[in-house]
């Protein structure tokens, strides 16, 4: 469920869009958000593009005002792009702006992988970026159009909606730390080790979790062992394992 504040956001846009679509849109730019926090990147495409499919219905809904939950993107978008018809839009050529970006992201989706199998490419973190910024302009347009919001106020709302506001893990002079006080050592270990999937050594994460050493070693032989498997060690590496990814992504979704 949304937060206190994603909750107002919905009802600033369902006083002028329809209901169902505004809570739709602020769900799907939630879990956009952390699928892509959580590194998922076949995720954030597939959100990415469910946030388009509900983005262009906004728009359509709009500009033909006729309010519809399943009508086509491609639908959608061919009647802001028909100048035969009568358009409603406030800003029509703020429709047609959106309209491309829209078709964007939803042939990234659609076409680079996240829907098709293909044997030439996987989704990564280069292409969940360029979805997720494209749909952080589509949320702030429709912000900004439909909640009268100064820009300011529009970026503070598009924070609010994600649960995860800020990098779970940022680099200070190149040594990453993590941005929250709340995480267990183990959690801690996890959280490092799910950012950097190639593995680390016991030195590495000594170095980087503020906690004395002989507790670093610890929790993460504890992780290790036969009763979690969260973690194995492969040479001079540790290495997370499905069971911590598991762990550590429901701890971050959950708080």
């Amino acid at each position: 469920m949304p937060g206190i504040a994603a909750v107002d956001i919905v009802t600033k846009l369902g006083a002028t869009i329809n209901q169902t679509l505004a809570e739709q849109l602020i769900e799907e730019a939630r879990k956009l958000e952390e699928s892509f926090l959580l590194k998922r990147w076949q995720h954030s495409e597939l959100n990415g593009g469910r946030l388009a499919e509900v983005a262009a219905r906004i728009i359509y809904s709009v500009d033909s005002g006729n309010v519809s939950l399943t009508k086509s993107v491609d639908d959608c978008l061919k009647y802001i792009d028909n100048n035969q018809v009568t358009h409603n839009f406030p800003e029509p050529q703020a429709a047609i702006h959106m309209a491309k970006v829209l078709r964007s992201i939803y042939k990234m989706r659609s076409q680079r992988g996240a829907v098709h199998v293909s044997p030439t490419y996987t989704a990564n973190e280069i292409d969940s970026r360029l979805i997720i910024e494209s749909a952080r302009w589509i949320l702030a347009e429709l912000l900004r159009l439909f909640v009268a919001a100064h820009k300011d106020e529009v970026a503070s709302m598009i924070k609010e909606i994600a649960r995860f506001p800020n990098p779970l893990i940022r680099a200070y002079e190149d040594i990453p730390l993590l941005q929250s006080v709340g995480f267990t050592i183990e959690e801690e270990i996890l959280a490092h080790l799910i950012e950097e999937r190639d593995g680390m050594t016991i030195q590495q994460l000594i170095t980087i979790i503020p906690r004395d050493q002989s507790s670093v070693r610890r929790a993460a032989s504890r992780l290790a062992t036969s009763k979690l498997r969260q973690v194995v060690k492969r040479s001079d590496k540790w290495l997370i394992t499905d069971l911590g990814i598991e762990r550590i992504e429901h701890r971050i979704t959950t708080g």
